[in-house]
Formats: C-alpha cells, structure tokens, sequence
C-alpha cells in the first residue's frame, strides 16, 4: 500500500490518496445495437405485443438459456415477477412468507397484495444473505414459501434451504434481482428454488429499464404467474389446473413489459458475461488489497458459489473500530480522500425507514386503515413491536458500499484500497 499511519488525512487537510479519475468508462448501452432492435420494431410497427410472440419470445427463450429452465416469463418489473410468484405459489389470506429483512422493500410489499404476512429472518454475516438457521425457527404451520434473495449477487445457501423446505412442503421463490447469471455448485440462480425472480430496471446487471423477468421448470407455477400477469395471452394449458376456462382474458391485470424494454434487455443480456468477467475481477482485486486491512473485513462468495451481477460492491468495517468511531466519519474521512465510499442503502442511504422489520409499514402503521388486500384478514392484529434480528442490525450498522466497478484502471482500485488503509490507519484522528 502507498500510504502510511502518521498520514495527515484529506478530511484534515492533508493530500487525497484517490488521485485518479474513477469513471467507469463501461457503457450503459450500447446505443447503436439498442436503436437497431428499436428501429426493427418500429419499421414493422411494431410498439407492443400481447401474446408473448417476436422479440418477447426471443428474449424469454434467450433467458431460459442462461438460467437453464424449462420456462421464462417476461413483466414490466421485477416486482410484478415477486407479486406473480407468491401468487402462483398459493400465498394468501392466512399464509406466511419468510423473508430477509435487509433486501430492498419489492422483495416483501407484494406479500402484502396477497394478503398474507411476511415474516423476517436474519442473515449470515459472513455472505449478507438470508440463514438457513433462522429460516428453520422462523416456519410455521403457516408458512407457504421463502424467499430467498441473493442481495449484492451473494448467493444463498441453497442446499441447506432446499432441504428445509422440500421436507415441509414450502414453495422457494428466489429473488435474484441482483445476481443475473450468478450460479450455486454449478447451477444458476433462478433455476434451483420453485421460481426465479429477475428485475430488469436501469441498474441492474440485465436492464430494460424497467422490466423483469421469471424462473421455473413447473408448468403449474408458470400457468399460474400468466393467469395473474398476462392478460391477452392466457394460461397455455401447461399444467394441471382448474382455469382453462377462464382463456386469455386471465384475471385482468397487465404485467407484460414494453417491447422497447425487451429491445433493450435483449442487448444487455448479451453484454452480460464480460460485465460479470470485469466486476468479478475488480471485486476480486478490491477484496485481496483490503483483506488485510485492519479494521476492514471484506465479503467473499460462499464455498461453491458464483457471484455475478453484483450491482454494488460491499465491506465491513470492524465492531472494535465503531466503538472508537462513527461510521459517519469514517464515511465522509473516505470520501474526503476521493474515495466513492457511502454506507448502506438498505440500512439508511436516502432512505426513511431503514431496514424492513423496523420500518413502520410493517411495525408502527396499522395497514387496516388501507383497505383493500393489505393485510391478513386472519392474522393480522394491528401495529407491532419491530422483531429483534441481531445480526442483521449488526452486520448493516457496519457496511460501507462502492460501486460495482466495470472498466477502471487497477491503479485506482489501488488508489481506493489506499484510501481505507489511510483512514484506518489514522482512525483515532477522527
């Protein structure tokens, strides 16, 4: 490492160690391929498609290619992939969903839209995703499925929860929104759980913008996700279910995504291994500069698994060093070295609420009040004490994130490893 304990830190007016220009220099889209597919479209007039026919069905077949199921459903959001799933997977009045706490909201509001419960569990702090363990003490005689989410491309451990699961009969709803092309013991994520949930919005690793897209080899589960997401394309008659009546009118609702986010999706799907080739890499690069830096633990894939999608790249600063320093200041002293350092997003980062199981949509708000389907008209019993997930409020009390770097020099990751080596090195100035 370049900088030394005794350095006058930037926050105190001393030099930065970040002196090089970050800027990823990894297009967002590539702009001619995508106005190619639009323009393709638009020649043959075409704007929108209700059956799941052209670009639609290309996309959809292209996806089931990289995750490796017998079948994939395209929607306008990865949040309309969750609410179809739980629906598919029969969560409803007087059901329960296990879910982690520290992922972003859509994970766990469209349990809400079924009118069932959500019930959090804690995560390992080693991967930051949910734990086998706690999944176990969390089930019920109610509970109808899990969801496991493999947040920041962390993957889960899947055969701990697949067990658990398979013995009682739950239903394993896998949100990879962070995680495209991410793999357990050699199969893809979305593949090993009952469905595969993909969001498709602007940052993600495969964008349309705003599109999603789901997982599963069932073709009961798939039958039931176009019965609530498709309306104009209707069940296909793949499973064994009671609604062949009921025809491409479905239940109404209209899930399916523009053409123009699949025009785009279809070119980022395409990018989408040298994307995770040159994060992989980066992270790697980060992690092993920092690995033994006192004060920093770093986030390593589990044994067996492939992270891939990524989306931000995460660190731990140590318990001993907060008691001794906010994380605030160690924030703003990264930030002042020019290091592009912030704490968590789902822990506090512009948002309110904080992390899920304090929030007070699922606490303090009596969801009552709303009406409608937002809540169990079974269980639910009014506003609540936040549950205690000790690991969780642990371990994101203590995360620091960065962006997922694509196509920057390896100088500047040095230069950001510096950084934190600067600043722990000198962290009773603060």
């Amino acid at each position: 490492m370049g900088t030394k304990q005794g350095a006058i830190l930037a926050i105190h007016g001393g030099p930065k160690a970040v002196g090089s220009d970050g800027t990823d220099r990894w297009p967002l889209i590539e702009k001619e391929d995508v106005s190619r597919r639009i323009g393709a479209l638009l020649d043959a007039g075409i704007i929108t498609i209700a059956d799941g026919t052209g670009i639609v069905a290309e996309f959809e077949a292209a996806y089931r290619q990289l995750v490796g199921t017998k079948y994939a459903l395209t929607m306008n959001s990865g949040t309309a992939t969750l609410h179809s799933a739980y629906f598919a997977a029969g969560v409803g009045p007087g059901t329960e969903v296990i879910v982690p706490s520290y992922t972003w909201h859509a994970s766990v509001t469209p349990i809400l839209h079924c009118a069932a419960t959500p019930v959090f569990a804690d995560i390992d702090p080693a991967t930051l995703v949910i734990d086998p363990a706690d999944i176990e003490r969390k089930i019920t005689d109610r509970t109808r499925a899990i969801c496991v989410v493999h947040t920041w491309g962390n993957v889960a451990d899947m055969d701990r929860i697949m067990s658990i699961a398979r013995a009682r009969g739950i239903a394993v709803i896998e949100d990879a929104s962070h995680a495209h092309g991410a793999s357990y013991k050699g199969r893809p994520v979305g593949s090993i759980g009952d469905i595969g949930c993909f969001s498709m919005q602007g940052v993600k690793a495969v964008s349309g913008g705003e599109a999603g897209v789901a997982t599963t080899n069932s073709p009961e589960l798939f039958d039931r996700m176009v019965l609530l997401a498709h309306f104009g394309r209707g069940p296909k008659g793949e499973g064994k279910h009671t609604f062949d009546s009921i025809g491409d009118m479905s239940l109404g609702a209209k899930y399916r995504p523009h053409v123009f986010a699949i025009a785009l999706a279809s070119s980022q799907l395409e990018r989408l291994p040298e994307l995770n080739r040159r994060r992989t890499h980066n992270y790697a690069i980060l992690n092993d500069l920092l690995r033994n830096v006192e004060g920093i633990e770093v986030v390593d894939p589990a044994r067996g698994c492939v992270r891939a999608g990524y989306l931000e790249f995460k660190f731990k600063v140590a318990r001993d060093v907060l008691k001794r320093v906010p994380l605030e200041r160690i924030e703003a002293a990264l930030v002042a070295e020019g290091a592009p350092f912030q704490k968590d997003r789902y822990s506090s980062m512009n948002f309110t609420y904080g992390l899920l199981h304090q929030a007070p949509l699922f606490t303090t708000f009596d969801r009552r009040t709303l009406g409608g389907c937002f809540y169990d008209p079974i269980s639910y019993r009014g506003p609540q004490s936040a549950v205690a997930l000790p690991v969780t409020e642990d371990v994101c009390s203590r995360l620091l994130s960065t962006y997922a770097f694509v196509d920057v020099e390896e100088s500047y990751l040095r230069e950001l490893a510096d950084s934190f080596t600067k600043v722990m090195g000198n962290i009773d100035s603060l």
